[in-house]
C-alpha cells in the first residue's frame, strides 16, 4: 500500500520536519469544511458529490472513504496540524484525500497534477510534509521525497477498511489550518500561505449571498486542486450540489457546460480560451451563471462574455496571495452595457482593502498605489520560503497582491496594472 522510505534520524525524507500549523485561539465557530460536508452526506448520502466524465462519487461513498483513510492516517503518525499533500491524478480521489486530511486534524498541502520537478522539491521543503496522497499516475514522483499512499491502489483500500474507525475524529476545528498553498513567486522570503476553515466558510457564505446556491452544482475544466478548482468544489458541496469535470481522458479540456442550472468557475484566461471556441457554435448552452476567480478581468474578456452568451451574470472576483480566497468582485447582469470602468470592483466581507505608497501609508482617492489586503476572510499566516517557519499564526497579515490599483469617488477600487517593485516587508495586522 504505501512506499516508505526514511533518513537516518528516522524523520522521513526531506531536510525539513513537519511544523503543525496550529492557531492557539479560542473557537468561535463551530462548522467546519469536513463537518460540513458530513452534514450533507447524512442528509443526502446518495447525491452525487462529484461527476467526472461518466463516473461519480457519492457523497455517502465519500464519507465512509474519508472516515476509513482519515482513521489509517492517525494510526500511521499523522498528527493535529501535520501537514499532508495531495497529488491526485483525479478529482474523486482529491475529494477522499481532502475530507481525510481535514478529518485527521491535519493541513492540506494541494498539489495539481501536472507539477515535477522542482515545483515538488519547493512544495516539500516549504510545507515539510512526510505523506503524500496520490494516485498511480503521480506516485512515481514521489519515490524519494515522502511516503506516500496511492488512493487508486485496491491494495490499500483493503488494509485501510480493515481497520476500525478512529472514535476521535473528526480532530479539525473551525480555527485550525485547512490548507497551505505553495506560492510560485517568493516575493518578501514567503513560500506560502495558510487559510483556515473560518476563513473558507467566509468566502463561500459571501458567495453564496451574492451568487446564489450552487445546489445544482459548479463546473469546472482544471485538473484537482487547482486555485480555481477549491473554491469552486467547496462552493458546490456547502450547498449540497455536484462538482462537474470532464473526465481525466479527455484532458480537462473546456466544453459547454453539461447542466443549464449549475454555475461555472474558470480563470480569466481559461475563460478567455472558452468563449472563443463557443463563439463558432450557433446555440451555446450557457451556466446559470459564470465566476471567475483570480487576475483582474480584461475588458474584452468580459466584452466577449457578453456577446457570446448574453444572458449569463458574470461575476469577476480578484483573488491574489493564495490565489482562492476573493479580495474584490463585480459583477456584469445580462441586457446592460459593459461600464466605462470593468475592472472597478468593491471588496468582499472580511476583506480589508488598502491601497498604499511605497513607505506603506495610505493614498488618497484617485492616486494610484499598490493594492493590499488583510482580514478574517483571508490566509491567516505565511510560511518562509527557507525554513518552514510561520510568520504569523495569530495575526492577520497584511498581504501584497503585486497589483497597481486607486479608489474611485463611488468607492470601489480600479485596478491600474502589475506594480514593478516589490513592496517593503508588510507589517502584520491583528483581525
Amino acid at each position: 500500500m504505501v512506499a516508505q522510505q526514511t533518513l537516518p534520524d528516522g524523520s522521513g525524507p526531506g531536510q525539513v520536519k513537519p511544523r503543525p500549523y496550529r492557531r492557539r485561539i479560542p473557537q468561535s465557530l463551530p462548522l467546519t469544511l469536513d463537518g460540513m460536508f458530513t452534514s450533507v452526506a447524512h442528509r443526502f448520502p446518495m447525491a452525487r458529490a462529484v461527476q467526472e466524465g461518466q463516473h461519480h462519487l457519492s457523497y455517502g461513498e465519500a464519507e465512509t472513504r474519508a472516515g476509513q483513510l482519515a482513521s489509517a492516517l492517525v494510526r500511521d503518525g499523522v498528527q493535529l496540524g501535520d501537514p499532508v499533500i495531495i497529488h491526485c491524478g483525479d478529482h474523486r480521489q482529491a475529494v477522499v484525500g481532502q475530507l481525510a486530511v481535514l478529518k485527521a486534524g491535519g493541513v492540506c498541502v494541494p498539489v495539481p497534477a501536472v507539477s515535477r520537478g522542482a515545483r515538488l522539491d519547493r512544495i516539500t521543503e516549504v510545507s515539510g510534509a512526510r505523506v503524500v496522497l496520490c494516485s498511480a499516475l503521480t506516485r512515481p514522483a514521489w519515490s524519494y521525497r515522502c511516503m506516500s499512499w496511492v488512493l487508486d491502489d485496491p491494495a490499500t483500500w483493503s488494509k485501510v477498511a480493515a481497520q476500525r474507525p478512529d472514535p476521535a475524529l473528526p480532530r479539525s476545528g473551525h480555527t485550525e489550518a485547512a490548507y497551505l498553498l505553495v506560492s510560485d513567486a517568493d516575493r518578501q522570503g514567503v513560500g506560502g500561505y495558510l487559510t483556515d476553515h473560518r476563513a473558507w466558510q467566509l468566502a463561500l457564505s459571501a458567495r453564496i449571498r451574492r451568487a446564489g446556491s450552487a445546489h445544482d452544482g459548479v463546473i469546472v475544466h482544471h485538473p484537482p486542486v487547482r486555485t480555481t478548482t477549491l473554491p469552486a468544489m467547496w462552493w458546490a458541496f456547502a450547498c449540497g450540489g455536484t462538482l462537474h469535470v470532464p473526465s481525466p481522458d479527455a484532458g480537462f479540456t473546456c466544453s459547454p457546460a453539461p447542466k443549464r442550472h449549475a454555475a461555472a468557475v474558470f480563470g480569466p484566461d481559461e475563460y478567455a480560451r472558452l468563449l472563443k471556441s463557443l463563439s463558432v457554435d450557433s446555440h451555446p448552452v450557457p451556466p446559470r451563471l459564470t465566476v471567475l476567480i483570480g487576475g483582474p478581468c480584461p475588458r474584452t474578456v468580459i466584452d466577449r462574455h457578453s456577446e457570446v452568451l448574453p444572458r449569463a451574470p458574470l461575476w469577476v472576483e480578484f483573488a491574489a496571495a493564495d490565489g482562492t480566497m476573493p479580495w474584490t468582485v463585480q459583477k456584469f447582469s445580462p441586457g446592460n452595457p459593459s461600464p466605462e470602468h470593468p475592472g472597478a470592483s468593491r471588496p468582499v466581507p472580511g476583506v480589508q482593502v488598502q491601497v498604499v505608497a511605497p513607505d506603506g501609508s495610505a493614498v488618497p482617492t484617485g492616486r494610484t498605489g499598490e493594492v493590499r489586503a488583510t482580514g478574517p476572510a483571508l490566509p491567516y499566516g505565511r510560511i518562509r520560503s527557507a525554513d518552514g517557519a510561520c510568520l504569523a499564526e495569530d495575526t492577520a497579515p497584511l498581504l501584497a497582491s503585486g497589483r497597481l490599483g486607486r479608489w474611485r469617488h463611488d468607492g470601489t477600487l480600479e485596478f491600474c496594472g502589475p506594480a514593478s517593485v516589490p513592496p517593503p516587508a508588510a507589517r502584520p495586522r491583528n483581525p
